[in-house]
């Protein structure tokens, strides 16, 4: 009877290790849950996605920022739009850094030809509707661009954000416009074929034009 309850307790331990375990590495390959905290969307228009699944990682200098949550096909431009769900708290200003973009930025405002040419009133309301569009923004500049990217040689396909040097930052659910898509290996080799093409009729193209400068010319 003891035998038969210690086997019974061992069976049940290993059900629920195994539970446990298949729920762990469901979490950590993302196909389940998210731990992405003050969630907010944007989006991404490429030519090619090939390789990006929903769930797939947003990530900037290697740190996961947020995930693909879904993509679609739109039927008049043929492109694909990605729908992203990004991490607030990583890819947000605290209070400090906050007051320091601003601050940058308006004294980039200040040096415009738009702020010294309007009048003083004018240029307060400018300064507080610039304050104003800025409560909302995220970290990830307008120059920065968002790019098909892979872990490895044969690793798994991810997007990659690389940050641009601008001060005029993106506002949550907007759209990041500079975009690359999937390299092709197909397209890879035609353009390598093209442009080794072209070179070797330009040098030949060159080669002729060398040689018939070189022939001596005859006059009677």
């Amino acid at each position: 009877m003891k035998s038969r309850t210690s086997e019974l307790a061992v069976g049940i331990f290993v059900i629920l290790f195994g539970i446990a375990l298949f729920f762990l590495a469901m979490r950590v390959s993302g196909l389940v849950g998210n731990n992405l905290k003050d969630s907010y969307e944007m989006t991404a228009v490429f030519e090619n996605v090939n390789g990006i699944k929903p769930r797939a990682k947003v990530a900037m200098s290697g740190v996961k920022i947020g995930q693909v949550d879904s993509i679609t096909l739109d039927p008049m431009t043929r492109l694909a739009t990605v729908h992203l769900t990004m991490d607030g708290s990583l890819t947000t200003f605290n209070p400090e850094q906050l007051k320091q973009v601003q601050k940058d930025a308006l004294e980039e405002l200040r040096y415009s030809s738009d702020y010294e040419e309007a009048d003083p009133a004018q240029q307060k309301e400018m300064e507080k509707q610039l304050i104003a569009n800025m409560k909302s923004i995220t970290n990830i500049d307008e120059d920065a661009y968002i790019m098909v990217a892979t872990n490895g040689l044969l690793g798994e396909k991810y997007l990659k954000i690389v940050p641009g040097g601008g001060l005029n930052y993106l506002k949550r659910d907007s759209q990041i416009v500079n975009t690359q898509g999937t390299m092709e290996i197909e397209d890879l080799i035609t353009k390598f074929v093209t442009g080794g093409a072209g070179k070797s009729s330009d040098a030949k193209a060159e080669e002729t034009d060398t040689t018939a400068d070189a022939e001596p010319s005859f006059t009677e």
